[in-house]
């Protein structure tokens, strides 16, 4: 239920106190059609209480509340103060119903009866309220509820029928249809017949509503089905399986617990018109018969015909079918027709999804059979419904919990916090159906949705906003662009033959699948701790560093501009066919169709396979302490000259990077450092030529400037500046490297 305004038809009614000719106990009621099963009246001992007299009749009331009332019932001006009493003085009083021909008693009811509102007396009708109940429980009372499953009036056996509400309101429905409650207009007309209604007002107040039909509920008292949750200890036996399972966030235990330790007995039993029904029978006495071997026969005619028989056939038929052989006991006259709390469903539905797959019957090394779900998944709200039902039942039928592992998710919620799965209600009392994601996937594709999902730390509530969703769209064409790109330069790659080893290949490439093996096992950890925002993190910012900013700018000129064969363009291609291929594996949960449409192009595998059944491949690729010390040194140089290079380039000096010419001072090992992996280091720094020079300075110095347009050309196909440009008869426009890689090539564009 949810609590709403909600504006009430409240009376203050006149109770006649036996023995006392014209002396009326005022109560007052926002719910006046629960004064048919009114049973007693309640007071506070704690409160003063004023006897007043109005004309030729006298009035009890809290002293607090007296004004109050004088202005309701327009009795300023005529009323006079007969006595002021102790509340404890009032339980020797006795009063007549108004139209009912019965008496009742006033009784203490110190944590619930105010002196806020009303009168300082609230009627009580045990079957109809919560501390109407208790009360009742306390003082002997009948728990009598004269309304039937229709929400009408009715007769009940809980009292004689003489001693029940007039004939006239039997049938009266309860429930209101357009703010009007029918019953409540019949009680107020006989009220207002017998004389015993002194005032009445709207009154506005919060009121339990219907959580998916958002109109006002009725509360009445119902015989029940309860599963006593400490029977042989069953409460402390589910803490302990608790601790046997994983709980993702690890607060989740905390909240699991709470909830099974606080946890009163389960009221199994519901009043409803479907669902599962309870297999219980009736004796003439009235004594309920649930018989393991009855149960069991039930369940065995549900799975042959269904449910629905036990609606369907009438109780002399079903106890045909499902008596034991054995019964000794008398034969029931009727059926319960009460259905079960459906957690009883979804608690149970390991029962019908686990332990009915053979598959997972096998016997582990130890001989126990791997039944158990390996992952729950479901909101925050679950530790007190599906997490603990699945918990509890599965414990008294399985001696342990069906799960693994239990995942708790926070929830999707508007920019107000309220979440978007429960539907609103909009302007002109329509309702607005919840929101779906339907709307995005329309606008954006279902992989940019996934993305959004996973990128959010799901331990908490999930704002939903497009600003977010248009972020992560970025990211997704980050992802989308980096797989295109290795996939682009693999189109002539055929792994079978032009596959380099690692060993092999050459330093930047080593470099960027020794970072891959990093990203691989960080991801991993991830997904295996289900955090999946830490993975959309990784990935992204692997694509947008390693990748984008630094591996692929730097192989775009091999790849381009070396011969087709080349060995360094072979090991490129090696080291992204690696990298697609992981990346598609690493993406698949979060992004199914990209991941999947990648696969597709990458070379090499079979016609028809899928990302999602090919097999895990774990990189595992470790360079030596020299070569990674070397690299370290190299990048933290790449460091220096970028911007040095981007000055130049605002000072307009140079267009793009490959014009430059770069002079490096710096000590004698930074200098050799640049020696070793001089066509590298230039690669690296992305320009055409770099000039060393040995110097006694802490920080290297770095020169960049064009480069030198009388003792060099630009190479019109790589666009590097370089010396021999224009030396060669053929091809007189081209670098030595590109000629190679032309003369390479046949007219068709393939290796020669």
């Amino acid at each position: 239920i949810e609590y709403e305004d909600h504006v009430s038809q409240s009376v203050f009614v006149k109770f006649p106190v036996v023995g006392q000719p014209g002396l009326f106990v005022l109560i007052w009621t926002t719910t006046p059609w629960t004064l048919p099963a009114n049973l007693a009246v309640a007071f506070n001992s704690r409160l003063e209480y004023t006897q007043i007299q109005v004309d030729d009749e006298s009035f009890l009331i809290a002293s607090a509340l007296l004004d109050s009332l004088l202005e309701k019932a327009d009795w300023a001006g005529n009323h006079t103060i007969v006595r002021t009493l102790q509340g404890e003085e009032l339980a020797a009083l006795e009063y007549e119903h108004p139209f009912c021909k019965r008496t009742g008693k006033l009784f203490a009811g110190d944590s619930f009866v105010e002196d806020s509102s009303g009168t300082g007396f609230v009627h009580i009708a045990p079957g109809h309220g919560q501390d109407d109940y208790r009360l009742g429980l306390e003082n002997g009372l009948a728990v009598y509820s004269p309304v039937d499953d229709r929400g009408r009036f009715a007769y009940t056996n809980d009292l004689p029928e003489d001693q029940q509400m007039p004939a006239d309101l039997i049938g009266k429905q309860i429930l209101e249809k357009k703010g009007k409650s029918e019953a409540n207009e019949a009680v107020l007309a006989l009220l207002t017949e017998m004389g015993a209604l002194v005032a009445r007002e709207d009154y506005k107040h919060s009121y339990p509503h219907c959580w998916r039909s958002k109109t006002p509920v009725i509360s009445r008292a119902m015989d029940q089905w309860f599963v006593k949750i400490d029977h042989d200890g069953f409460r402390d036996k589910a803490l302990a399986e608790i601790g046997n399972v994983k709980w993702v966030p690890d607060w989740g235990v905390n909240r699991i617990e709470g909830a099974v330790k606080s946890r009163p007995d389960w009221c199994i039993s519901r009043q409803r018109t479907w669902g599962v029904p309870i297999p219980a029978f009736y004796t003439e006495a009235g004594e309920p018969v649930l018989d393991g071997d009855v149960v069991r026969k039930v369940a065995d005619l549900f799975e042959k015909e269904g449910s629905q028989a036990w609606f369907q056939k009438s109780a002399e038929e079903l106890w045909a079918l499902v008596k034991p052989e054995s019964w000794q006991g008398a034969d029931p006259v009727a059926k319960a027709t009460d259905t079960l709390d459906v957690w009883i469903d979804s608690g149970s539905s390991s029962r019908a999804v686990l332990q009915q797959r053979d598959v997972l019957q096998k016997p582990d090394a130890e001989g126990v059979n791997q039944w158990q779900a390996d992952v729950y998944l479901e909101g925050s709200d679950q530790h007190r419904g599906w997490f603990q039902s699945s918990l509890l039942l599965s414990l008294a039928g399985n001696g342990s919990a069906p799960y693994k592992t239990v995942l708790t998710h926070g929830f999707m919620v508007d920019e107000d916090k309220q979440k978007i799965s429960k539907s609103k209600q909009a302007q002109g009392g329509a309702y607005q159906k919840p929101q779906t994601a339907e709307a995005y996937i329309k606008a954006r594709g279902a992989d940019i949705v996934r993305l959004w999902v996973a990128s959010q730390d799901y331990r908490n509530d999930i704002m939903v906003s497009e600003q977010r969703i248009n972020k992560v769209a970025e990211t997704y064409r980050l992802l989308r662009n980096t797989l295109r790109f290795q996939l682009s330069n693999l189109f002539d790659y055929d792994p079978a033959k032009d596959a380099v080893a690692f060993e092999d290949m050459a330093s930047i490439d080593r470099w960027i699948l020794e970072q891959f093996s990093k990203l691989q096992a960080d991801v991993k950890a991830a997904y295996d701790a289900y955090e999946f925002h830490v993975v959309y993190q990784r990935i992204s910012q692997f694509a947008s560093v390693e990748l984008s900013s630094v591996y692929h700018d730097v192989i775009k000129d091999r790849m381009y501009c070396d011969a087709a064969g080349a060995h360094r363009r072979r090991s490129s291609q090696s080291a992204l066919h690696i990298l697609v291929k992981g990346l598609a594996q690493l993406l698949s949960p979060i992004l199914v169709f990209t991941a999947d449409e990648t696969w597709e192009f990458v070379p090499g595998h079979a016609e028809g396979d899928s990302v999602h059944t090919s097999d895990w491949e774990e990189a595992s690729f470790t360079r030596s302490e020299e070569e990674v010390t070397d690299w370290s040194q190299l990048f933290e140089l790449r460091e220096q000259v970028l911007p040095v290079l981007e000055k130049e380039r605002q000072a307009k000096n140079i267009g793009k990077s490959l014009e430059a010419w770069v002079t490096i001072k710096a000590k004698a090992d930074v200098v050799a450092l640049v020696e070793k992996h001089q066509a590298e280091a230039t690669e690296v720094f992305n320009i055409s030529k770099i000039t060393l020079e040995t110097a006694d300075v802490e920080v290297a110095e770095i020169v960049a400037g064009h480069a030198d347009e009388d003792s060099s050309a630009r190479c019109e196909r790589c666009w590097k500046w370089e010396p021999e440009v224009g030396s060669h008869e053929t091809h007189s426009t081209l670098c030595p490297r590109c000629i190679e890689a032309v003369e390479s090539c046949d007219l068709s564009g393939t290796d020669s």
